[in-house]
């Protein structure tokens, strides 16, 4: 899952003819895409792990925009997030996520209560409710968490449901999430297209944040908990001054 970047803020120039690299003038998709195809023998690769570890805690109910628990309603929810930690002076040429899990060749494995959705920079890329992903507000076809929408959700009262994957209707994404209480694999997969929109957006506005949020209704043993979920990203990126 390659990305070809388009419109991003970075920029690159070479001053005075030395190769230098600076962050300042250019602006233009084809200008980064240049730089990093003239500088790739400068071109360093980072492998980042990214991890959301298991929530053991049940809902905060009545805390930070959570109501108090009632049966078969989405009222409460824990949000944990996650940053890409990007050198101050790096000029990102690329973007390559790997959601299959955190150890090659073996396909990750979760249970959660009640229900979650995974997000980058508020873009909800997979959710076990799809009908709620649906209430979201959408950007260029790419729903946007917000737990105001969705808090008090019957969800219960709906026990035909599909789960949500960005770009399955389309047939560009291929997702195995597990249903809701029983541990199963989970993998996610996106074809270039779809990974290119989120990539691009986030080189963009500088903003690469990973959200995973568990959702529960009364349930004080279980709800709001989830095992451990995590997955790689792969950054090239550029040195610039």
């Amino acid at each position: 899952m390659r990305v070809v970047p388009a419109s991003v803020m970075f920029a690159l120039v070479s001053a005075c003819g030395s190769g230098t690299l600076l962050k300042d003038d250019l602006k233009s998709a084809g200008d980064i895409a240049d730089a990093c195809e003239e500088y790739a023998d400068q071109v360093e690769t980072e492998t980042v792990t990214v991890t959301f570890p298991a929530t053991t805690d049940a809902c905060p109910w009545g805390e930070g925009e959570n109501d108090d628990p009632a049966s078969g309603v989405f009222t409460a929810r824990v949000e944990q997030e996650r940053s890409l930690d990007v050198p101050d002076d790096a000029v990102i040429c690329d973007l390559d996520f790997d959601f299959s899990g955190l150890v090659p060749g073996e396909v990750q494995v979760m249970v959660y209560d009640d229900h979650f959705l995974f997000t980058f920079n508020d873009i909800v890329l997979a959710g076990s409710y799809g009908p709620g992903v649906a209430a979201f507000a959408e950007d260029d076809g790419l729903h946007l968490y917000d737990w105001g929408a969705i808090r008090g959700w019957e969800y219960h009262a709906d026990e035909d449901y599909d789960p949500y994957c960005v770009g399955s209707d389309s047939g560009d994404a291929d997702c195995d999430i597990p249903d809701t209480e029983i541990e199963g694999p989970i993998s996610l997969s996106y074809s270039e297209d779809v990974v290119t929109a989120l990539s691009l957006g986030a080189i963009e506005d500088d903003r690469y944040d990973f959200g995973f949020v568990t959702m529960g209704d009364d349930n004080a043993e279980t709800d709001c908990m989830h095992e451990t979920f995590g997955f790689t990203v792969e950054v090239p990126y550029l040195v610039a001054e």
